[in-house]
C-alpha cells in the first residue's frame, strides 16, 4: 500500500536525521510477509536507514500482489536471509528497551501485536508508552464500551483487533486511533509532482504505485470485492 510506504519513508527519514529512533519494522499480511519485509528493507535503504532491523510477520489472508507493488529499485537485491522473524524481533525490542519508552505503531493487521500481548502482557505494559493504530472503534455493549469498527486494518483479523483495543482500554495503556475520517483531501497529483521535480527512485515508485493502485482499486470495486460502504460514489468523492 503506498500509504504504508509513505509512513515508513517518513519514519525512516526522521530516524536517519536523529529525530526519533526507529527500533524495528515488522511487515505482515497478504500471504506475502517476506516480500513485504524485503520491500520495507529496500525503502529504509533508500532513505538512509539501512541498519533498522526488519522482521517477517504473520502471513494473513493471501492477496494477489499487483505487478507494480515490488518494482522499487534495489528490491531484487534484498536477501530474505537478512530479515528477522517478526515475533522474535518484537520480543528482542521489548526486552532491550527502557521502561515506558516505546511507541507501537500499527498500520496493518493487528495480529502481530495481539500475539505479543497474549504472550507477554506484563512486558508490553512495562515497556510500551503508547499504542498508535490506523483503524477505528465504535460504541458497543462490551466490558470496555467499545469494539473494533469496519476499518480495513481491523477486518484483516477482527478477533486480533478486538483483543488489542480491549487490552489497551482495560489496562489504561494510552491509545491513539487514526481513523479514515482523519484523512485530509490531498490532491492525488501531489506524489507525481514530487517525482517529476526530482530524480528520486522512491518518489517515482510512490507516484506510479499510487496511480496503479487506484486503478486496481477501481477494478476491485467493479468486481464487488470491497466492503459495501465502498461505492462508486465513494471512490470519486474520496
Amino acid at each position: 500500500d503506498p500509504d504504508d510506504i509513505k509512513a515508513l519513508l517518513v519514519a525512516g527519514v526522521l530516524h536517519s536525521h536523529g529525530r526519533l529512533e526507529l527500533c524495528a519494522v515488522v511487515a505482515n499480511g497478504g500471504g506475502q510477509p517476506a516480500m513485504r519485509a524485503r520491500l520495507a528493507r529496500c525503502v529504509l535503504e533508500h532513505v538512509g536507514a539501512p541498519h533498522v532491523p526488519v522482521g517477517i510477520g504473520t502471513a494473513g489472508t493471501p492477496h494477489a500482489a499487483q505487478p507494480h507493488e515490488y518494482e522499487l529499485a534495489g528490491f531484487d537485491r534484498v536477501d530474505t536471509r537478512g530479515l528477522a522473524q517478526g515475533k522474535a524481533l518484537l520480543l528482542h525490542v521489548l526486552h532491550a528497551s527502557k521502561r515506558r519508552s516505546l511507541t507501537i505503531v500499527c498500520i496493518s493487521s493487528l495480529l502481530d501485536f495481539a500475539q505479543l500481548i497474549d504472550e507477554v502482557p506484563r512486558l508490553v505494559l512495562d515497556k510500551v508508552l503508547e499504542v498508535v493504530i490506523q483503524g477505528g472503534v465504535e460504541r458497543a455493549d462490551t466490558p470496555t464500551g467499545w469494539r473494533a469498527d469496519s476499518s480495513v486494518n481491523n477486518t484483516f483479523d477482527l478477533p486480533a483487533a478486538e483483543r488489542v483495543y480491549a487490552f489497551c482500554f482495560l489496562h489504561g495503556l494510552p491509545l491513539a486511533i487514526v481513523s479514515r475520517d482523519a484523512v485530509p483531501l490531498l490532491p492525488m497529483q501531489l506524489a507525481r509532482s514530487f517525482a517529476d521535480r526530482t530524480s528520486c527512485a522512491l518518489l517515482r515508485y510512490l507516484a506510479d504505485a499510487q496511480f496503479l493502485g487506484l486503478e486496481g482499486l477501481w477494478i476491485k470495486l467493479c468486481e464487488g470485492k470491497l466492503p459495501p460502504r465502498c461505492t462508486k460514489q465513494w471512490y470519486f468523492e474520496t
